[in-house]
């Protein structure tokens, strides 16, 4: 007679092919849109990041430096003129920003670093491509060594505009343009004080590390983790999908005809558990298969597997028996109805199925685990990072308590024969 209950539910669930859609069809249209679109997110990938900055140099810098050194000659000895040629290579600080800073691999990736004339800058400052534009104005180089050099009262400035409709390129270009320009004032104390430049140098050599290797596991992409965090969540309305249509029986008296037929309520009471187990297994499967088909998500221990989601579709059954048995306790769906709309999105955020949010506190992620699917989550992701079964005991744990624990509430709840009206 119970698997006669189960086969009911079954068929009154196959009937309303709108729920059905819902059920199966809404968790595998949410994998694919939130697997999609946070997935530098979820993956720890940067995010894809071009700037475009225009280098603009209103006077040549190798004409500026040979012009100050003519002019050196002109007022110091041979020795002394020699001595600083030999260091200029070291004091050309537009070539460094631009071939060395600018120029380097590390920022290639993000940077296109265009030169133009300065006859393009009314043009390049309309172009809103560029996230910035750098301007080294004339004499640049020229006053800077006469700064450093001679002492002079100067204060050459390298001009930059940048982009405010690039915020993030704009960012990266300005704290680029500071430190070059911090490590540059710096170069320039350290030779007006005649510093060695070396005592402000880290010896890497005598740095005493020690390097520890640790055991690594499979990582965890989007479409794993919200494989997982829909299914884990969906499936909670299958509890309260089988509970609106039990209560739907009782209020076109389908119960209590199974009551006349000398059918024990508990035989109902147990159908109605096995109808929450097994139909979100089956959600459960479906999602996975999916999953496993379209996006490649794969459990690395099948065992393990199948024992947790036989364990969490229990915790859903239990979920399922104690709707039903309120909703008959107190004549109304109101119960059930504040579970699907309100309950289900509380657990669902706690439980991580939107973001990881216990990745923020751990109070918060302990909370997230005491719920059934919070849990099951769990299990669930400690399985795809290649986990066995026994690590994850205290989750499987978790879900059959609270299989138990609303079974008994349910059966504490679910009125007397008498009691039913």
């Amino acid at each position: 007679m119970i698997w006669q209950i189960v086969k009911k539910q079954g068929l009154v669930l196959l009937r309303n092919r709108q729920q059905l859609l819902l059920l199966v069809g809404l968790p595998i249209i949410l994998i694919s849109i939130l697997g999609t679109a946070l997935s530098n997110w979820v993956n720890g990938d940067n995010p894809d990041i071009q700037a475009k900055v225009a280098f603009i140099e209103h006077d040549h810098e190798t004409e500026q430096v040979e012009r100050f050194l003519t002019m050196l000659e002109k007022e110091l000895p041979p020795e002394a003129v020699a001595a600083i040629e030999k260091e200029m290579g070291n004091l050309m600080f537009v070539s460094a920003l631009k071939n060395e800073v600018f120029g380097s691999e590390e920022l290639q990736e993000i940077i296109q670093l265009e030169e133009a004339d300065p006859s393009q800058l009314a043009e390049i400052k309309n172009d809103n491509s560029y996230s910035a534009v750098i301007e080294v104005p004339e004499n640049f180089t020229y006053e800077l060594l006469e700064k450093m050099i001679l002492d002079k009262e100067v204060d050459p400035i390298i001009h930059t505009s940048y982009n405010d409709t690039h915020q993030i390129g704009t960012s990266i270009v300005d704290s680029i343009v500071k430190q070059f320009q911090e490590q540059a004032t710096l170069g320039m104390f350290l030779e007006e004080n005649d510093v060695d430049q070396a005592v402000v140098q880290i010896d890497e050599e005598k740095i005493v590390s020690e390097v520890t290797s640790i055991s690594q596991k499979n990582p965890i992409s989007s479409k794993d983790y919200y494989s997982v965090g829909m299914a884990v969540m969906n499936v909670l309305f299958i509890a309260s999908t089988i509970g609106s249509m039990a209560f739907l029986e009782k209020t076109t008296h389908v119960f209590d005809r199974v009551i006349l037929a000398n059918v024990s309520r508990w035989v109902y009471f147990i159908g109605i558990f096995l109808s929450g187990t097994i139909f979100g297994f089956m959600q459960l499967m479906i999602i996975y298969a999916f999953s496993w088909i379209a996006f490649g998500v794969v459990w690395p221990d099948m065992f393990a597997f199948f024992v947790v989601t036989l364990g969490f579709a229990s915790a859903v059954g239990g979920i399922t028996v104690l709707l039903t048995a309120i909703s008959y306790r107190f004549n109304s769906e109101i119960i059930t109805n504040f579970f699907s709309s309100i309950i289900v999105t509380i657990m669902a955020f706690l439980g991580g199925s939107f973001f990881p949010i216990g990745d923020f506190s751990p109070s918060i992620r302990m909370l997230g685990e005491l719920t059934p699917n919070g849990a099951g989550m769990a299990a669930y992701l400690s399985i795809l990072r290649g986990d066995g079964l026994t690590d994850n005991l205290q989750h499987l744990l978790l879900l059959i308590i609270f299989a138990i624990a609303t079974i008994v509430i349910a059966a504490c709840s679910f009125p007397k024969r008498g009691a039913i009206k």
